[in-house]
């Protein structure tokens, strides 16, 4: 079952602030990629990002859901996309900058395989290549847990989310949405997507065990929603 297949069809209408992610993404390949031909965009989702790449460097995406990838293929018909778990995916060649972006390692639920996809990135990178993902801290999941969740309008649908907490520190993303069938009738359709978070120190701690490099960093000016969240920039 394809647990993002609703969430794939509203996911653009909800993730609209990409500019200052792509001008992290931008800087950190220019001040730490050892002159990068290639990328490839673990959980790539819909494909904006590489979308935005697309044309200057050679990329590729990969992610789980098939939904997500059927939206990806069409704004990147040309594109290699690939169905893989990030955890254990296994391709034919390595690349010059892997990205894993908006909090999509959090998505795993086991630190074991937090572990498993940082080796699956190490050995699909060059030499002089860069590993650049972010992720949501504990401390952002409780505290976005304790929000009253959001109701977004478009023009014939509702977009309702909301995070909860359960006891054993996994968050859930309920996602509703009101889809206009005829009048005042909608159809609503959802989807539950689960995260959860380590610390910060600790990631940073097992990432110099597989990277020559290993830079922590937060972001601080620009949109909400880069806030409260930790970047990493991993250099081979």
């Amino acid at each position: 079952m394809d647990q993002y297949k609703n969430l794939s069809e509203v996911y653009d209408l909800l993730s609209t602030n990409y500019d200052r992610f792509f001008e992290f993404i931008e800087e950190a390949i220019r001040d730490h990629a050892a002159n990068p031909r290639s990328i490839l965009e673990l959980a790539c989702g819909t494909g904006n990002i590489l979308r935005h790449f697309a044309g200057r460097y050679e990329v590729s995406g990969l992610d789980i859901s098939v939904s997500m990838l059927d939206q990806a293929r069409k704004k990147l018909p040309d594109v290699p996309l690939f169905r893989m778990n990030m955890s254990d995916f296994s391709l034919y060649r390595k690349y010059d900058v892997i990205l894993c972006m908006f909090d999509s390692i959090n998505h795993i639920l086991k630190y074991e395989n937090w572990l498993k996809t940082f080796k699956c990135v190490r050995n699909h990178l060059n030499h002089g290549g860069i590993f650049v993902f972010d992720m949501n801290t504990p401390e952002r999941l409780d505290r976005l847990a304790q929000s009253p969740g959001f109701l977004q309008q478009e023009v014939d649908s509702y977009i309702s989310m909301k995070l909860t907490k359960t006891d054993k520190g996994i968050t859930n993303w309920n996602v509703k949405i009101f889809q206009r069938v005829k009048d005042n009738l909608y159809e609503m359709s959802e989807d539950n997507i689960k995260e959860t978070s380590f610390s910060p120190q600790k990631v940073e701690e097992d990432l110099k065990k597989l990277f020559a490099e290993v830079h922590l960093l937060t972001i601080e000016n620009g949109i909400n929603t880069v806030k409260d969240r930790v970047f990493f920039i991993c250099k081979m």
